[in-house]
């Protein structure tokens, strides 16, 4: 008997299926990741998540804000729902913005593994005072020539 292709749709478990929302527990756990069809080639993936809402820790008020996240894939890329998902957890959580963005990088890193990974948070006005924080991670041993390739390579995104 033939042995079964593995395709790149395989352990995915969110997409095309109806999913609760766990609105107040943003984990790494909800992330899905697929192969890189080309993992040959360096490439770059653009996410906008123009919708990003969490609560202020101190007041419980609600904030608003985009998030744009732009990565070099190495072995595995991020399904689209399940970053949905990841990022609609943090509606009901209460953490600041620079910790919103840090907490969103360290965790797609975790289960990405990338080459390079930007997180840039543009959060509505408060007090007159707009945040607009930017996380960085580059891969473990990643050389200078390679950091300034990536970065002029999302610099198109």
């Amino acid at each position: 008997m033939a042995e079964r292709r593995r395709r790149p749709s395989d352990g995915i478990t969110k997409l095309g299926r109806p999913t609760a929302v766990p609105y107040d527990n943003p984990s790494a756990s909800l992330l899905e990741t697929f192969p890189n069809p080309a993992t040959g080639s360096p490439w770059a993936v653009a996410l906008e998540c123009e919708e990003f809402t969490s609560l202020c820790p101190v007041t419980g008020q609600p904030d608003f804000g985009r998030l744009r996240i732009h990565y070099v894939p190495a072995e595995r890329c991020v399904e689209s729902k399940s970053l949905k998902l990841y990022l609609g957890a943090y509606r009901n959580h209460g953490a600041f913005h620079e910790e919103c963005v840090n907490r969103v990088a360290d965790d797609l890193e975790a289960v990405l593994a990338p080459r390079f990974l930007r997180v840039l948070g543009d959060f509505r006005p408060r007090g007159g005072i707009a945040i607009r924080p930017v996380a960085l991670r580059f891969a473990a041993g990643a050389s200078e020539e390679e950091r300034d390739s990536c970065l002029l390579l999302v610099s198109h995104c």
